[in-house]
């Protein structure tokens, strides 16, 4: 062999090998993140649960079921849960169907309603059914004077309806789409009625896809926290005991022991809905026809005004929200005020970014990092770091998984979908156990409120990524080396610029749901780390609901903001990114 022959191989050697050892790197780095800041929080909420100081017992786990109060906040979420999975899977489908399958006019509208309850927290549809229904509510007080009000079991799962809705949505919708309506074609042209056909063919074609949307509300109504601690009233649930538990009595074991007990429906959802997903991508077909044949006029109608309603009960949410922020006193005085954005907790929120600005124009920086601490202001740059550290980790997960799959990718692969079944309540337990030590700086600042956001929220992430990735040719990447590029700069300047819109998704979903999630963050709070979304719930509590509307309406302009840049700059929603997810 020549020198030069020498030379190409050494060339060619050399990056294939610092491939590998970054690989390799790169994925015991996310492996030791993933065990450390997710099974080791759970680990710990376990231990708690089954030990007694050092001694192993079930004695807290009898505690819990031989106590009558307590046992039945597990009944009752079961109860709230089917009835919700039930329901929003059921009218999700047919407004599903609605979109998918029929000729109507403004499917573009419909749809756009219908995700607006994933950019606000979930607290906002329990807001809006008190200012309506509650004691005090426009509807039962002030014109129908009746003393019935929406506390309760009802009230969780007419809210819960509404918030899971577009997340059963998205499943149905995708599914409905995919799958192939030649179908429905030949089994009309053999004579068979459109109702028929529904039953023998539509159903059966998409009972995956409709089990899996039933497996997701399931899980999503049985971990939410905002909804039952706002509108439950007495009705305890899993959720708001557990916050009982820890917060009111400081009972860190029970607290730990329903957590493992909500665990238990939460993880067997989450590995149904896996399950179901799989089998539901089996029977898409990839000569789906998207083709529609017009609908007859009363079909048309008919679903026109059935999709109209989910639709018009979502604005009636936002509206109510977005006006009882600005009234003096609902029901009684509707005249305008702008006193409920004078926030307690934060001095008053115009004048709080008066001065902000003021300091950034004058150079004060002490100032600048002193007003930080105004909720608004904290869930705003801690969404902004969770963004581009959640895309970063979740792309780079996405692409060791997807591109270099390497020894032991499926095990990263499934601590990276593991998050999605472990409720945020729970994790947010979890932290406190297991990081409420002098040792970890993290406790007690906004960091472990970071890495906490990001972790719950790191399987839809890391699927994205994923599902992006598939879409480039292997090929590229294999050109890029052979002109002699090496990992770092194949990675960044050829797969980088082309999952860019995904990225920018992402970064969109991360910072949405850092700025609107309750369950995940609700332990980790405390006078120095306050969050806007926790500031609703306090907020509330208090009594002051009118300026529990007005964050809830300040939350929600931000993430429309981000919505609207994210649209400006890639040319398309990052709502549709995740359904299409």
């Amino acid at each position: 062999m020549n020198r030069t022959e020498k030379t190409q191989g050494s060339t060619i050697s050399n990056p294939i090998s610092s491939d590998r050892w970054l690989t390799g790197v790169t994925m015991g780095f996310l492996l030791a993140v993933l065990i450390f800041f997710m099974l080791y929080p759970v680990y710990d909420i376990c231990k708690l649960s089954f030990y007694r100081g050092k001694v192993l017992t079930l004695e807290h786990y009898i505690s819990y079921f031989t106590n009558p109060r307590m046992f039945r906040s597990l009944t009752n979420s079961l109860i709230v849960s089917s009835v919700t999975t039930v329901i929003t899977t059921i009218l999700a489908f047919f407004f599903a169907y609605g979109l998918t399958r029929t000729t109507i006019r403004g499917k573009g509208v419909f749809y756009t309603i219908s995700t607006l309850p994933l950019i606000a927290p979930s607290i906002i549809q329990g807001l809006a059914l008190i200012l309506l229904f509650g004691k005090n509510g426009l509807i039962t007080r002030y014109l129908f004077h009746t003393d019935w009000n929406i506390y309760g079991a009802t009230g969780i799962i007419v809210a819960e309806c509404l918030y899971c809705f577009p997340n059963a949505l998205f499943i149905l919708y995708t599914t409905l789409s995919a799958v192939d309506t030649r179908l429905d074609e030949a089994a009309q042209s053999l004579g068979a009625s459109s109702l028929k056909t529904f039953y023998k063919v539509t159903l059966p074609s998409a009972k995956y896809g409709i089990a899996s949307a039933a497996a997701l509300v399931f899980n999503l109504t049985i971990t939410d926290f905002g909804v039952p601690v706002v509108i439950g009233g007495n009705y305890s649930v899993l959720a708001t005991e557990i916050y009982q538990q820890v917060i009111g009595m400081q009972r860190f074991n029970l607290g730990a022991t329903i957590s493992v007990i909500l665990l238990i429906p939460s993880v067997a959802a989450f590995l149904l809905n896996y399950y179901l997903t799989k089998k539901s991508y089996a029977l898409i077909s990839g000569q789906a026809r998207p083709f529609l044949q017009p609908s007859r006029p009363f079909k048309k109608w008919a679903f026109t005004l059935y999709c109209w309603i989910p639709c018009i009960f979502i604005l009636i949410v936002f509206t109510t929200v977005f006006l009882g922020s600005f009234v003096k006193v609902w029901p009684y005085d509707f005249s305008l005020t702008l006193k409920h954005y004078d926030f307690p907790s934060l001095g008053g929120i115009a004048p709080v970014w008066t001065k902000f600005w003021a300091s950034i124009l004058k150079g004060e920086w002490q100032s600048i990092i002193a007003y930080k601490y105004a909720p608004i202001w904290n869930s705003l740059w801690v969404s902004i770091l969770v963004a581009i550290g959640g895309a970063s980790l979740t792309l780079i997960t996405g692409y060791i998984v997807e591109k270099k799959k390497p020894r032991g990718e499926q095990f990263l692969y499934t601590l990276s979908v593991l998050p999605a079944a472990i409720p945020g309540i729970v994790m947010g337990l979890g932290y406190i156990l297991a990081f409420n030590k002098p040792y970890f700086f993290i406790y007690g600042t906004f960091w472990i409120v970071i890495i906490n956001i990001i972790i719950c929220n790191f399987t839809l992430g890391v699927l994205s990524s994923i599902a992006n990735l598939k879409q480039i040719d292997k090929s590229i990447e294999e050109a890029a080396v052979s002109l002699g590029a090496d990992p770092i700069i194949t990675f960044t300047r050829v797969v980088f610029p082309l999952t860019k819109t995904a990225f920018l998704s992402n970064m969109t979903f991360f910072f949405m749901r850092s700025m609107t999630t309750i369950s995940a963050v609700i332990f980790l709070v405390s006078a120095k780390v306050k969050l806007a979304a926790i500031e609703i719930v306090f907020l509330d509590i208090d009594g002051r609901t009118a300026s529990a509307n007005a964050m809830c309406t300040i939350i929600i302009l931000i993430v429309v903001g981000m919505l609207v840049a994210m649209r400006l700059i890639t040319g398309k929603t990052a709502l549709k990114g995740m359904s299409a997810t």
